[in-house]
């Protein structure tokens, strides 16, 4: 007489399910044709790529570019002039009472700089805005590209002036 386990109970129980699974109902099954969305357009063409890339600024546009650059050129130049004068007033002034003559003096020192550097934001400023004009008149990713090392050079500097000024109001407290 065989004797049956209850392993064996459960694997003959498993098998049937898995066997009745695989019997098909009565009545209709689902089509295997494409359904309407699946040979649908899609939603949205994705952007071409113009056929070509800008590979020059026009003229008008290096002209502006240059111009803002040399305006920058002449304030950052008038910042680093007075940043001698400046960075020693800050240094004199350090440790002293907020108030003082001499800390009113670093203080005075910092606007002048700060004044200084006005006409590079105002530069950059204006970069900005000629990069921005061009992209929402949808320039090609290369007339862009063309502009962004002014851009780039610009913001460089001026973030450079940013982090000095920092340091001077650190050191007067």
């Amino acid at each position: 007489m065989h004797r049956v386990n209850r392993k064996n109970i459960t694997l003959l129980a498993g098998f049937s399910l898995l066997l009745g699974a695989c019997s098909l109902p009565e009545g209709e099954f689902p089509s295997l044709a494409k359904r309407p969305y699946e040979s649908a357009d899609p939603v949205a063409e994705p952007p071409a790529e113009p056929a070509s890339l800008s590979t020059r600024l026009p003229d008008s546009l290096r002209a502006q570019l240059e111009a803002l650059v040399a305006r920058h050129n002449a304030a950052e130049a008038a910042f680093r002039a007075a940043l001698p004068a400046t960075r020693q007033a800050a240094q004199s002034a350090a440790g002293s009472a907020t108030g003082s003559e001499i800390w009113v003096v670093a203080q005075m020192e910092i606007s002048r700089l700060e004044e200084k550097r006005s006409e590079s934001l105002a530069a950059l400023a204006e970069i900005d805005r000629l990069v921005t004009g061009e992209r929402d008149k949808g320039a090609d990713a290369g007339l862009t590209a063309l502009m962004e090392p002014y851009q780039q050079a610009v913001q460089r500097e001026v973030d450079e002036q940013t982090g000095i000024l920092v340091d001077l109001a650190r050191l007067t407290g």
